[in-house]
């Protein structure tokens, strides 16, 4: 097993940054009904935006995130995904980490996120890497929870 490498995303990487996410958020399909939001989203473009980063080990993708700054102060975390193999692994911490380096960067003093209210894993995970739940409500057909961590 290699170290973990966390870099920003290439277009070499887009094949596989459409799989992973498409693969970690199809458990939920059956939850919601539908498949969740990232699925649809065109990640060849997201990549141009320099605003996508991977977890690499070796030459395994392992996880990615997508931020963007909200031009009010904060920066929102649009996308975190694990691949099912690298799940227990720090994955999500250490791309979690890295987007709260970015948001600094884009002079963001807090960092929010939402997820699907039918999504454990991240209705646990958020909480323990210290984002609050700001509020819940319906968003473009999902029931969303929305989460703020102060950088």
């Amino acid at each position: 097993m290699a170290e973990m490498i966390l870099r920003p995303a290439t277009r070499a990487d887009t094949e596989a940054v459409t799989g992973l996410v498409a693969q970690a958020f199809s458990i939920y399909t059956p939850k919601i009904g539908k498949p969740p939001a990232p699925v649809f989203y065109d990640y060849g473009s997201l990549i141009e935006t320099g605003l996508v980063s991977v977890a690499c080990d070796g030459a395994a993708l392992m996880g990615i995130v997508y931020l963007y700054d909200q031009d009010d102060g904060t920066a929102m975390l649009d996308v975190l995904a694990v691949a099912e193999a690298a799940q227990g692994r720090g994955v999500a911490r250490q791309l979690i980490a890295r987007a709260e380096d970015q948001a600094r960067e884009m002079g963001a003093r807090a960092l929010m996120v939402y997820t699907n209210a039918v999504m454990d894993g991240p209705l646990v995970i958020y909480p323990k890497l210290g984002f609050a739940e700001t509020h819940r409500g319906e968003s473009d057909g999902y029931q969303r929870v929305h989460f703020r961590k102060e950088l």
